[in-house]
């Protein structure tokens, strides 16, 4: 499980990763009859945008793909600590430090951006380092503080600087190919609320989504009380920096403690909304984690379908409440700050507010190949992680549910990067130390499926 100390640090960064399948994939998902609609979804037309209501997963249980419970690629966890100086060592697992990207190439290898270290790593499928990219600097496919990875199917790494510094992209050989600049005034003049530290995720096509922070509230919340932050504004900017509205989505609840606790508002279980992008051709998906629902944009920005499940919230049991409150007493010393005297972490922890049902999104991959991954919880799940993903077709149908992957954070975009292609799903995990490996945990899809 995921650090409370690594977590804070994970916060504040924007980790990303886009997956975008080549046009010549060579299975590409199942053409599908959307016309007639069946028992388990129908379709209707909107003013031109398809909605799609998924009544239950079109394969039940058990006759879906599988992710098998240990991974068999591991790269890192060779005892690299924050602080150190990993680049120095030997053994290349241990230049696996504060990943900001990763992603496993047509070919077997797997590319690892360590925002730590200002490098780009390609390892073989056997783990060993096969190339190392960049370094600190400003200069010719050098990086400020390397934010985000975008992998080009099938032969670029696209690298996105800190604060819009810059793009670098290079051939899958590891050779600068070309380099792109930002006029951050120009961007900031046209996308409104938008400023140089905005998180951004980037598009196949050389466009980017901005993230604009809402307006906080003028009045300060009421001790004891969850309240929401501030609507999140997504903006596409496109050619000459153009702003095309996404919409606002919600953003994290938070959880303002009562009886005099020297602490700020805390994240309850996490309610967030979350953005992908990819498919062939490919789509922005955003949704608000709230609400089970999905909508899909073309990527000039026009929205094209509303995917639903008319489907029972997840109750949160007693016992998983409980399971969840002592994950954070363990995982969650809060880092450097302490309760008032007289007061626990215990009891803290016991008077964040219980929610009755979760979150329906939990995060949103899309794979290589163009399906769309909903992270979320099953009746099952733990200690408050979600522990199970529903798989969507290109047509918004949904397909079925995969269990696996008990990781806190994974998969999402501004805490931990991840990556999904057909064979594998790739993801950070960060032990007790802070100490930082990337898995590979491979995905049993069966001699047919969809």
């Amino acid at each position: 499980m995921i650090s409370w100390a690594r977590t804070a640090r994970l916060f504040i960064r924007s980790g990303v990763f886009l997956a975008v399948p080549s046009a010549a994939c060579d299975r590409p998902p199942a053409e599908r009859d959307m016309s007639a609609g069946s028992a388990h979804f129908t379709v209707e037309d909107s003013a031109g945008i398809e909605i799609v209501e998924n009544h239950a997963p079109e394969h039940p249980p058990g006759e879906f793909w599988t992710i098998d419970a240990e991974p068999e690629i591991v790269l890192g966890g060779g005892g690299a600590r924050p602080g150190e100086d990993p680049a120095a060592a030997r053994d290349p697992a241990q230049l696996i430090w504060e990943v900001a990207g990763i992603a496993r190439l047509q070919d077997g290898r797997v590319a690892v951006l360590s925002q730590g270290n200002h490098q780009l790593y390609l390892f073989e499928p056997s783990g060993e380092l096969s190339r190392v990219i960049g370094g600190r600097g400003e200069g010719p496919g050098e990086f400020v503080r390397p934010q985000l990875l975008q992998y080009l199917a099938p032969d670029t790494l696209a690298v996105w600087d800190y604060w819009f510094g810059g793009t670098s992209y290079f051939d899958t050989g590891g050779d600068l190919i070309r380099e792109r600049s930002f006029d951050i005034r120009e961007m900031m003049d046209q996308a409104l609320g938008a400023n140089a530290e905005s998180r951004f995720y980037p598009l196949p096509d050389g466009s980017f989504v901005v993230m604009a922070r809402g307006t906080p509230p003028t009045s300060e919340p009421r001790p004891g009380s969850v309240v929401r932050e501030p609507a999140k504004h997504y903006m596409r900017i496109g050619g000459s920096y153009s702003a095309q509205s996404l919409g606002h989505w919600e953003g994290v609840d938070e959880w303002y403690p009562a009886g005099g606790w020297d602490f700020p508002g805390f994240p309850t279980l996490r309610v967030d909304s979350y953005i992908a992008a990819g498919g062939n051709p490919p789509s922005i998906y955003l949704a608000n984690g709230e609400r089970n629902e999905i909508r899909q944009f073309s990527l000039d920005g026009t929205l094209v379908r509303i995917m639903r499940r008319t489907v029972a919230p997840v109750p949160v049991t007693e016992e998983a409440h409980r399971e969840w409150q002592r994950f954070l007493s363990f995982e969650a010393p809060l880092g450097d700050m302490e309760p008032q005297p007289g007061r626990t972490w215990e009891e803290f922890f016991a008077a964040i507010p219980r929610r009755e049902s979760y979150p329906p999104v939990a995060g949103l991959v899309v794979d290589a190949e163009g399906y769309l991954w909903v992270r979320e919880w099953s009746e099952e799940a733990r200690g408050g992680i979600p522990d199970q993903w529903s798989i969507f077709g290109p047509d918004g149908r949904w397909l079925g549910v995969v269990r696996g992957l008990p990781v806190y954070h994974a998969c999402r975009w501004y805490f931990v990067p991840c990556w999904v292609d057909r064979d594998f799903l790739l993801t950070i995990q960060v032990d007790n130390q802070g100490v930082e490996s990337v898995e590979g945990y491979r995905i049993r899809r069966g001699d047919e499926g969809p």
